[in-house]
């Protein structure tokens, strides 16, 4: 072999070396950084579905007990009462305990994380639930005298009017969480997709690299026989 040829060769094979070193560390790089996308992506969709589940499903579940013990316990109690099906010191003591979870789980929503329309609708909320309070209050103390005609009077015309208000503007907040829900959810979908195109491309990229190599190799066997 002459010296030209052996020149050839010893510097050849190092820009082959070289190239398929090039090679190798771009999809290393390249891979790495879709590989970090596809992480932040996951863990984006993992925290929509926590905010979905503590955020969202929670304080419906919550708000739906509120809106019930309002409609159901209180109102229902005052009637059950009135017809005799319960006596007055139950119907009291359910009032009791109605009020107590209805302040224990407005509270648990209050805390929750709030978007602005919540805020606002709350803030209209707050005084509508304090004029139902006051007339749960004045239910349990009627309940408490034993008073018939008071209780007649109350359910005529003072319950329905504070309750149902009440009743509104809950359905109100309903509707912001689910709304808000489809929101997580489109979200997530979206985000989901574009791990899918990454996971995708990755696999695309490692092919492309596994056919590249073989060219290459193939290449070199040639030129060595």
């Amino acid at each position: 072999m002459s010296k030209r040829n052996i020149f050839y060769d010893k510097y050849a094979k190092t820009k082959r070396r070289l190239f398929v070193f090039g090679i190798v560390s771009a999809f290393i790089l390249f891979g790495s950084g879709l590989g970090v996308l596809e992480l932040s992506n996951l863990k984006a969709i993992s925290l929509g579905l926590d905010s979905i589940i503590n955020d969202r499903v929670m304080p419906l579940q919550q708000l739906k007990s509120v809106s019930d013990m309002y409609c159901i316990n209180i109102v229902d109690t005052a009637h059950k009462v009135l017809n005799g099906n319960i006596t007055w010191a139950e119907g009291a003591k359910r009032i009791d305990e109605t009020t107590k979870n209805i302040s224990e789980k407005w509270d648990s929503y209050t805390k929750t994380y709030l978007v602005d329309e919540e805020k606002r609708l709350i803030v209209e909320l707050v005084p509508l639930k304090e004029r139902a309070d006051m007339a749960a209050k004045k239910l349990r103390d009627i309940l408490e005298l034993g008073d018939r005609k008071a209780l007649e009077e109350l359910v005529k015309k003072q319950l329905y009017q504070s309750i149902d208000p009440v009743q509104e503007k809950i359905s109100s907040l309903f509707h912001v969480q689910i709304s808000i829900a489809k929101d997580i959810h489109y979200e997530g979908k979206t985000q989901y997709q574009f791990s899918r195109s990454l996971g995708i491309v990755s696999i695309a990229l490692g092919l492309v690299l596994g056919l590249v190599l073989a060219l290459r190799w193939g290449m070199t066997n040639r030129i060595s026989i």
